[in-house]
């Protein structure tokens, strides 16, 4: 093709025909310019196409952390729940003596207030896609933003969550660890939600024969003005912890439904 048009420039030269030479060397000028501008058209078109690929396929991938998320914020809502209605238990009986629970009851009650959970968020689509920058690529800017008030928020999750952790090992076994654990059976495990299950712990430490002559003073704990503070403060924990997971469950779900409008 381009033989084909020196020779034609060639051959106007030749002939003196300078006008036409002109009119043809600024056509093809023009030709040159329009395939470069189709070209660059067709090179911005298949870039846009591959942003467009990566953020359908960036949100699918949202979407499948958000589901884990959901799951995830299910379980500590049961979690949380399950152990309200302990806290709640033990609260009536230290406030009626009279009422007497026995200390099978007792170990059954109390083993699952050693146990918390970690702050866990499923973030990794978005954290991966943030880090390399494909953002700004994206044309979604509101989901975006919303996106990001959702995992900036989390962080209040984690504050309510790490206080639990702490409030146990600083005002609930130091309480514990003034009695013997002889309340502990196999049973003791009845009312324990772990994700993974604890039963063999349970059967390893009935299954040890305890042959010290020692009587459970479990009301020792109970009636300890230290643990009624403790369970009071662990439900207020507990309800302030629920709260913040309805609030998140139901900015999840939104999320949910403006990216299933958008794929």
């Amino acid at each position: 093709m381009i033989s084909l048009f020196r020779k034609i420039r060639q051959r106007l030269l030749q002939q003196n025909r300078i006008t036409k030479y002109l009119a043809y060397a600024l056509g093809e000028i023009f030709l040159v310019v329009i395939g470069i501008l189709i070209a660059l058209q067709i090179n911005t078109w298949n870039e846009n196409r591959k942003y467009r690929n990566q953020e359908a396929d960036f949100y699918v991938n949202i979407l499948s952390d958000l589901d884990k998320d959901l799951e995830k914020l299910d379980f500590l809502t049961e979690f949380h729940q399950n152990r309200i209605e302990i806290l709640s238990t033990l609260l009536t009986y230290l406030r009626n003596p009279a009422d007497k629970m026995g200390a099978e009851k007792f170990g059954i009650l109390i083993e699952p207030l050693y146990y918390s959970e970690a702050a866990t968020s499923y973030s990794t689509a978005f954290e991966s896609a943030k880090s390399s920058g494909s953002f700004s690529n994206f044309r979604q800017k509101e989901i975006l933003k919303s996106l990001n008030q959702y995992y900036a928020d989390f962080e209040k999750i984690k504050i309510i969550m790490t206080s639990i952790t702490e409030f146990i090992s600083n005002s609930f076994e130091p309480v514990m660890a003034e009695i013997s654990a002889i309340h502990i059976s196999t049973n003791s495990g009845a009312m324990v939600i772990a994700e993974k299950g604890n039963s063999k712990f349970y059967d390893l430490i009935h299954a040890i024969e305890d042959r010290r002559d020692i009587k459970s003073d479990y009301e020792k704990v109970l009636y300890d003005p230290r643990f009624e503070a403790f369970v009071i403060g662990d439900l207020g924990r507990c309800f302030n912890l629920i709260s913040r997971i309805e609030t998140r469950k139901e900015n999840l779900l939104l999320l949910k439904a403006q990216i299933d409008g958008y794929l």
